[in-house]
């Protein structure tokens, strides 16, 4: 076997793992701190693997889409809207490669809705009924949100404890509105 296979391979049973980092040397974390980003085999920006099957960052490159289509990725989820930019040429290289693309744009806090958050549900339970998805948005930070208002809004988790998940999954800038949206007090600084 080859190390690029081998490599694959383990991206693979990584990802059946819920909350499993790709890192080297990756451990336990001590309680309540934030996982550090791992390097991932496919290395997006931020990488996280925050549920069993979804592999969670930043923007790819075409070269990272294509790694994704060989390590048995089915679907690409992007959180950008067009305005945004940079990306223009993801759609066609991820349906070239076989892979089913989902856009669903999130412009800040403002695209932070229930209704985003529904349609983000059902395109990711989609997903990964056909297997693996790569989900991202620019850093990883839309990405984190909207697992957190998944979590408290869809799938009835304690506000605090769906503000964690999204802070594990790269919620970063949004974490005010994210927070708001929760109805939980501001973060002291």
């Amino acid at each position: 076997m080859d190390r690029s296979t081998a490599a694959i391979l383990i991206l693979v049973a990584a990802l059946a793992m819920p909350g499993a980092a790709l890192a080297e040397g990756a451990g336990e974390q001590p309680a309540g701190s934030r996982p550090a980003a791992p390097t991932a085999l496919v290395p997006l920006s931020n990488a996280r693997i925050p549920i069993a099957g979804l592999l969670s960052g930043g923007q790819p490159t075409p070269e990272q889409i294509d790694l994704a289509a060989r390590a048995g990725f089915h679907t690409v989820i992007n959180l950008r809207p067009d305005e945004e930019g940079g990306f223009e040429w993801e759609r066609g290289a991820v349906e070239r490669l076989g892979m089913r693309y989902v856009q669903i744009p999130v412009a800040g806090a403002s695209g932070l809705t229930r209704a985003v958050v529904e349609r983000f549900d059902a395109e990711l339970r989609r997903g990964l009924a056909d297997g693996p998805v790569l989900l991202h948005c620019a850093s990883g930070n839309r990405n984190g949100a909207l697992l957190a208002l998944r979590a408290a809004w869809l799938e009835g988790k304690a506000p605090e404890e769906a503000l964690r998940f999204g802070l594990d999954s790269g919620l970063t800038r949004l974490e005010g509105a994210t927070r708001e949206k929760l109805g939980l007090a501001a973060a002291t600084p």
